[in-house]
């Protein structure tokens, strides 16, 4: 840059040389550090790294112009005092220009390039992550159902029905037959419909309530819009089982469970509370630990729990589409 707006005036004398060399050094670390606190701003305003050439078509322009005042500030500045001998020459001004945007353009798209690299890195990291929470999900909700307690409940409900009912208990071996359907499915579908969903929880409840009876009682209430949205499968699995399981079941006072749906697109799972051991944070549970970890990972609103005296609201986001970019 130096050779450009003096020509070869800088290699007079030492003197000359390095004078130049700190006057300009110090003139363009001022101007580049606004050239960085601008792509800063224009970084913040277009984050997106599919935004790329959206972002550097903005970048470029702006950069340009600002090369073009602050050469033209530089030859005035070194113009009109007299900070050492040597003047600008003024044929090279938009030769100068020229090189500054040339700078300018290289530089953009080395920043652009390693800021991209690092984010394609981490996502590589996040969507391992997902996939891992994703088939441990998977892996939680089998064994949380697929374990001997469970299967020898079922079959002892199933052997007692046998012998009192035969119809109910045909009904009870269907419902046993769509839970684990849906546990086995061999889809890698990160998102499920919340229909589907619903269909799996109501058979699982309907296990439950065969073996509890009116200790608990279920109500819903799902507008036709959001059984049409998405959710990560087995999450009613993993909500269900961690209200049924840290709550005390009596025909008394039956553990209410309420699961509607709101305008914010925003499922609500509203359950009593009878208290069966002391639970000072939820999120030590195993399976609701891993449902939160999912949906951070699903670049989601987090899962929120609100708790009074009498009952706990457990809010879980929806999704309007099914494709999930990891």
């Amino acid at each position: 840059m130096n050779l450009l707006i003096f020509g070869t005036c800088i290699f007079s004398s030492y003197r000359l040389f390095f004078e130049s060399f700190f006057f300009n050094a110090l003139y363009f670390f001022i101007i580049y550090a606004i050239f960085g606190s601008v792509a800063v701003l224009i970084h913040k305003r277009i984050p997106n790294a599919g935004d790329l050439f959206k972002r550097i078509s903005i970048m470029l322009p702006v950069f340009y112009l600002m090369n073009i005042g602050a050469l033209h500030g530089a030859f005035y500045l070194y113009k009109y005092n007299d900070l050492f001998d040597c003047k600008p020459v003024p044929d090279m001004l938009w030769y100068t220009i020229l090189y500054g945007c040339i700078m300018s353009t290289v530089i953009t798209f080395i920043n652009e390039g390693m800021a991209n690299w690092e984010k394609w890195k981490d996502s590589l990291a996040e969507s391992d992550k997902l996939k891992n929470s994703y088939q441990r999900s998977k892996l939680l909700g089998l064994k949380g159902q697929i374990n001997p307690h469970f299967l020898f409940n079922c079959f002892n409900t199933l052997s007692g029905l046998i012998s009192e009912n035969e119809e109910q208990a045909e009904k009870f071996l269907n419902e046993m037959t769509k839970v684990h359907r849906y546990l086995l499915r061999s889809d890698d579908d990160y998102l499920v419909s919340l229909r589907d969903e619903m269909k799996f929880a109501q058979s699982y409840l309907y296990l439950i309530k065969a073996r509890f009876g009116n200790a608990i009682q279920i109500s819903t209430d799902l507008s036709e819009a959001s059984l049409n949205l998405m959710i990560p499968p087995l999450s009613m699995q993993v909500i269900l089982e961690n209200i049924i399981y840290t709550n005390a079941l009596n025909k008394k006072e039956p553990l209410q469970i309420q699961i509607e749906s709101d305008s914010a697109n925003q499922l609500n799972i509203i359950h009593s509370l009878h208290e069966k051991t002391i639970i000072s944070n939820l999120n030590v549970d195993e399976g609701l630990d891993n449902l939160m970890t999912k949906y951070k990972l699903l670049n989601s609103v987090s899962i929120q729990i609100k708790e009074n005296g009498s009952q706990r609201n457990i809010t879980l986001p929806l999704f309007q589409t099914r494709n999930v970019q990891i």
